[in-house]
């Protein structure tokens, strides 16, 4: 059991607790979203972690020579869990089937509950029992929901909100081998981690994912980027895209895609409307999360669609 010494829960507004030099690469230890706090399925989510005690994070970690302004990579080389069990939840008022105080609805509260899920033998997959009786079952696919730099203008944010900062941004893609694309706000970027994930579908619709603790390694560049740089940008081996994030899903999907059109215009010479075309044919959409603060979707594209195989941020 851990507990919430040496962690934050919000971006901005700290000293660093480490520095790195560009290309260093690091280790960091993350916690779950409940501070490992949550170990049963008749635990209390809400009391072993009130809001907003919820997905500490590590860090700052402050970017040695990285200027306000500059656009940082963020390489994520591996992930290893740090228990072999992972937890997720169902709580009242949260979650996109329930009702909420900016959703309201006249239906019953949903009950708490919780799930472990432990890892099989060859650590490939995880299940969890459940009251019904069948086992669920799941692979493990691992991946932080959270990574973000301080924000603008001196503002903090909370560890669940997501921004053109990066901040809690669940989409699945960011596990072992992708890079995030942000822009330093202050000097030296101050970079958050945490939230780590073993596993989760599009969306988060319950609320959480199967949360785990992390021990990972990052490394962190500097990199030159387009004009058209605005929103967390997401590289993979196979793809390349932006992450918009908003509130209603169509405002952080336009987001998105106008952000992938004006990188592939930048890059690639096409004027805005073949750009357009061609993320309109050849894109995919990914919902992140459909229960923060607000939404966020990642559109992208295939790397072998463009130009030469790739585009450089």
């Amino acid at each position: 059991m851990s507990n919430d010494t040496g962690f934050v829960y919000h971006f901005g507004g700290h000293a660093p607790s480490r520095t790195v030099r560009p290309g260093e690469e690091f280790d960091v230890f993350t916690e779950d979203c409940f501070s490992g706090k949550l170990t049963s399925e008749d635990g209390q989510p809400r009391e072993v972690a009130p809001f907003p005690k919820v997905n500490p994070l590590t860090g700052p970690v402050e970017i040695e020579g990285v200027k306000a302004g500059d656009v940082i990579a963020v390489r994520i080389l591996s992930m290893i869990p740090a228990r072999d069990w992972g937890v997720a939840t169902v709580s009242p008022n949260f979650g996109l089937l329930s009702g909420t105080r900016l959703e309201p609805n006249l239906q019953p509260e949903q009950e708490e509950r919780v799930w472990i899920w432990r890892f099989a033998e060859d650590r490939r997959s995880l299940s969890a029992k459940t009251k019904s009786g069948p086992a669920l079952n799941t692979d493990y696919r691992p991946f932080f929901g959270t990574i973000g730099v301080a924000p603008a203008h001196g503002e903090t944010r909370l560890c669940v909100v997501p921004g053109d900062f990066g901040g809690n941004l669940d989409v699945p893609d960011l596990g072992p081998g992708a890079t995030l694309y942000l822009r330093a706000n202050v000097d030296g970027a101050h970079l958050y981690v945490g939230d780590g994930h073993y596993a989760q579908g599009d969306g988060e619709m319950a609320g959480t994912a199967i949360e785990g603790a992390f021990n990972a390694r990052l490394r962190v560049d500097r990199v030159e980027t387009d004009a058209a740089f605005e929103w967390p940008r997401i590289e993979t081996e196979t793809q390349t895209g932006v992450v918009g994030v908003g509130r209603p899903l169509d405002s952080a999907l336009k987001v998105a895609a106008t952000g992938l059109v004006k990188w592939i215009s930048a890059t690639t010479g096409l004027d805005a409307l073949d750009a357009y075309q061609l993320v309109s044919q050849t894109a995919t959409i990914r919902i992140g999360n459909v229960v923060n603060p607000d939404y966020t979707v990642l559109v992208s594209i295939s790397k072998r669609t463009l130009a030469e195989g790739s585009v450089s941020v």
